[in-house]
């Protein structure tokens, strides 16, 4: 992955989700920049966020229905002994 420089509230966000794991959404971001002090009341600033991390290669894109998408952290493949 190739290192990307991002704004204080996509570098915290991915903090966050480093840290915590699991599945994210907009409304998750949502509340993640309302906790970590960033103003961003809009979910198409949360997609923009998530976005710019599933192209620096940090999150992917999941698909559980066509109308419902989240992301995860791009785990590197290989197993684990």
């Amino acid at each position: 992955m190739s290192e990307f420089v991002f704004c204080p509230r996509v570098s915290d966000l991915l903090a966050s989700i480093r840290k915590q794991g699991g599945g994210w959404t907009t409304h998750r971001v949502l509340r993640t920049h309302k906790v970590n002090g960033h103003g961003a009341p809009k979910k198409a600033t949360a997609r923009r966020d998530l976005g710019l991390l599933v192209r620096a290669g940090h999150l992917v894109r999941r698909y559980e229905t066509p109308d419902r998408i989240f992301f995860t952290l791009n785990e590197p493949k290989g197993g684990h002994s």
